[in-house]
């Protein structure tokens, strides 16, 4: 269960199908009009709960759905209980207790209106797509820095539901029973686990939007930097970093890749081929030598158009596809870009991948090979001269496998793809070069570099059972 089916119910009900924008300002007037009433005008509460209710009705949603949900509220009414109890002067008897005249009603107020802005607001999540309360959002005109908030706010929530589910089936799996008093204490910590687990998603979330060109300003203007004819596609020399905690991952990586190639990037886990992808698109910086991009060197004053010419597509697709809709996704880097064909664009790379028939579609209701599809289409959107894949065959099944092959394959672009899948790399590069230990221990042709068995075996790495290269 993704966030979107905590709080959206989907149905095809006359409200369900109401335009977004106006079911936005409906609420929003609803909400302005609870929030206006006086607190002392008992009945038209009432009257504002029962015109809820039946909106519900017509929605054909469950009162039962609001009620569960509904308990976000509980430590807004707890306080409105011990405002009676702890509110001044005067007081008056109440069923045999002293209470507060002025902490009841104010008790009252935030009880009546909390609950009813809440209930409001469930009852547009249940009947509003995710996607289509943004589509509102933009029709209504609502700033874009505003839109671009509430749009992480929504992915935010995915990965929080999506990390307590795994969670959760993990505890269940080993015998927790969340309904024992006795696990109350095991619950506590998976809560913590939870946000730790969230908020390190989030990073890659961070990571993959800023990859794209997002710096959290406005898009300025497309100013392609014309690349330098002589120079090779990736230059590196010497490149060396070191994550804060002390941990070295790179110790001087040295490599050159000509227009045109396909590379594949080898090694055994902790070998540092990530960090190294990660510095060509100038998401991690801060070590010592230097990369260029066709002659452009990777500068912070170059960034953007760094970031421009290497698309780097990570290894989870859903790090990288955060917006409510396929289409928005692919379109997120050329927007940020400054790209003024942004709709051809997003329509020729989706065309690309073979998925042009699910730009409205939500990113999380496609399957694993859809989504990494889809995370293609959003770097080859921005027209890359060099494609970095961070693992692009992992846990798709083999005609996912074999479709992506075939994708990739047919695709113009330099190429770098960091992969354990040796098969995989036989298959797509013809080059090879093995990271260990933060350097490159071998550079060649792949077929050549997979016949060395010795050469694998010192660096942890071993053709699947079976696998023949004659």
């Amino acid at each position: 269960m993704s966030a979107h089916d905590v709080l959206h119910h989907a149905g095809d009900s006359p409200v369900h199908r109401l335009a977004p924008h106006v079911k936005i300002l409906v609420a929003f007037g609803a909400v302005l009009g609870v929030v206006a009433t006086p607190r002392t005008m008992f009945p038209l509460f009432g009257l504002y709960l029962l015109l809820v209710v039946a909106v519900w009705f017509v929605a054909r949603v469950p009162v039962l759905w609001f009620v569960k949900r509904a308990v976000i509220e509980v430590p807004f009414v707890v306080l409105a209980f011990l405002l009676p109890i702890f509110g001044t002067d005067p007081r008056t008897d109440f069923l045999g207790f002293s209470v507060s005249v002025e902490g009841s009603l104010a008790g009252w107020n935030i009880l009546a209106k909390g609950t009813l802005g809440v209930l409001v607001s469930l009852t547009l999540a249940a009947t509003t797509a995710p996607g289509e309360l943004l589509r509102g959002l933009q029709t209504l005109r609502v700033p874009a820095p505003l839109i671009m908030i509430a749009t992480l706010m929504l992915r935010y929530g995915e990965v929080v539901v999506g990390e307590a589910k795994r969670m959760r089936v993990a505890r269940i799996s080993r015998g927790d029973d969340p309904r024992f008093l006795w696990q109350a204490g095991a619950a506590a910590r998976s809560v913590g686990t939870l946000f730790i687990r969230s908020y390190e998603r989030g990073e890659r979330v961070h990571l993959a939007m800023v990859s794209r060109g997002w710096t959290g300003g406005q898009a300025g203007s497309a100013t392609i930097v014309p690349e330098t004819p002589a120079a090779a596609a990736l230059e590196v020399s010497k490149l060396a970093f070191a994550y804060p905690d002390g941990h070295q991952a790179l110790f001087g990586v040295d490599l050159r890749v000509e227009h045109g190639e396909r590379v594949a990037v080898l090694g055994p886990n902790g070998a540092g081929k990530t960090t190294f992808a990660l510095h060509l698109n100038g998401v991690l910086g801060g070590g010592s030598g230097s990369i260029s991009i066709a002659g452009l060197e990777v500068r912070r004053q170059n960034l953007r158009e760094i970031r421009r010419r290497v698309g780097l597509v990570f290894q989870d697709p859903d790090d990288q596809l955060f917006c409510p809709t396929v289409g928005e996704d692919v379109a997120f880097g050329p927007r940020n870009f400054g790209m003024s064909d942004v709709d051809a664009r997003v329509r020729k790379a989706l065309s690309a991948v073979g998925m042009e028939s699910v730009a409205d579609r939500s990113p999380l209701h496609l399957s694993g090979g859809q989504r990494r599809r889809v995370a293609l289409a959003s770097v080859l959107a921005c027209s890359p001269e060099i494609l970095v894949l961070d693992e692009p065959s992992a846990n798709l099944e083999p005609v996912a496998r074999r479709e992506l092959a075939e994708l990739l394959l047919s695709l113009a672009p330099t190429m770098l793809m960091v992969t354990h899948d040796l098969p995989f790399a036989l298959q797509i590069c013809p080059r090879s070069v093995l990271i260990d230990d933060g350097v490159v221990v071998a550079d060649g042709p792949t077929r050549e570099i997979l016949a060395d068995s010795a050469l694998l075996a010192r660096h942890r790495l071993e053709l699947p059972y079976g696998f023949r290269l004659d």
